[in-house]
């Protein structure tokens, strides 16, 4: 099993072509999404061996596989906590390689066997010249298990939708089939941060800006901004919770000023969603927000807007994308609670 992190993000040919003489599946952290979604084998749309994101937010399968894997090979990845879900994502008697440019990186949050110093494709393509070719885990039962349900969307669920909103499962899906696939996501901090990370899907390792290093919410706004910038060929994404899009609704002007033609969703569960988690028994009032119109916080900066409720409210989405995007869009989805992210307990079991 090969995990691709940010140290990776330059490699991912030599690391593909090694995969492939030796039989690796291979997945990335976090901040390494979407640097296999170029393979011809990614995205669940055909024969891949990719996996998508190990961690949190990693697919029941993905998670499966990763798991059983004898060896497992991080490439500039630091294997965190939250990568390999508090370690229990290795197998007990895997073997854990990490290569790494920086020789404090390696161990830094885990035992490995072997530590690697070196460039991430220097070693990779170097390793391609002794490698003896196997197939390894790529087995056609695997295949098949991959092609049919390595996604998360493609995992059946209950469908939350309802009084209270739409299931953020369902938004995002709908977005991912919505929104055109040249995109960049960036995402904030908060309960809902899983939701357009597992599901909303991005062209490579340019697609996928991760704001979580400084642990706090309200960022994901003025990253998506500078990624925009940064990439005007590609429709910015801006996934936000409530909390984080209201300490941050300022950036919203920004993005008029500057003529982006941004989406920026916000799912609205009316709540700081990590204190449900920090405080499980706490009266959690004072942390609740009454309903508020963010559609109507949009417009009066300059957006266009729309209210989601249901997977029939989406097609305001497809309008403005069908249409001329003279402003940008602000999505105001109402979230149907999901009584508190499974990838946000997981990441708390550790504080």
């Amino acid at each position: 099993m090969f995990i691709a992190g940010r140290g990776a993000r330059s490699a991912g040919e030599e690391l593909r072509a090694l995969a492939a003489a030796s039989g690796a599946l291979v997945a990335t952290s976090a901040v390494g999404h979407g640097l296999f979604a170029g393979d011809p084998w990614a995205l669940g749309i055909c024969d891949h061996w990719a996996l998508g994101i190990s961690g949190g937010f990693a697919s029941p399968l993905a998670a499966e596989l990763i798991r059983e894997a004898d060896l497992v090979v991080g490439w500039g990845c630091a294997l965190t906590m939250w990568t390999t879900r508090h370690g229990t994502l290795l197998g007990p008697d895997a073997r854990v390689v990490q290569v790494d440019l920086d020789a404090d990186a390696v161990g830094a949050h885990r035992p490995v066997d072997l530590g690697v110093l070196g460039d991430v494709g220097a070693t990779a393509a170097a390793l391609l010249d002794v490698v003896a070719p196997r197939t390894g885990y790529r087995t056609e039962p695997v295949r098949e298990a991959i092609a049919a349900r390595i996604r998360l969307r493609d995992v059946p669920y209950d469908d939350l939708t309802g009084r209270d909103g739409i299931d953020p499962r369902t938004l995002t899906v709908g977005l991912d089939d919505v929104l055109p696939r040249e995109r960049v996501v960036a995402v904030d901090s908060g309960n809902f941060m899983g939701y357009p990370s597992a599901y909303l899907s991005v062209p490579d390792e340019a697609g996928f800006c991760f704001t979580q290093a400084f642990q706090s919410i309200g960022l994901g706004l003025a990253t998506a901004v500078g990624a925009a910038l940064a990439r005007p060929d590609r429709l910015p994404v801006a996934a936000l919770g409530d909390g984080g899009a209201l300490m941050a609704a300022a950036e919203l002007e920004t993005v008029v000023r500057l003529g982006i033609p941004m989406v920026v969703v916000i799912y609205d569960d009316r709540g700081y969603g990590a204190e449900v988690h920090h405080f499980p028994d706490a009266d959690h009032a004072i942390v609740t927000f009454p309903d508020r119109d963010l559609a109507a916080i949009g417009r009066g900066y300059g957006f266009d807007a729309v209210t989601v409720r249901t997977a029939g409210d989406l097609k305001g989405v497809a309008d403005w994308v069908s249409g001329p995007r003279a402003a940008p869009l602000l999505v105001h989805a109402l979230i149907a609670s999901d009584g508190g992210s499974w990838w946000l307990a997981e990441a708390f079991r550790g504080h």
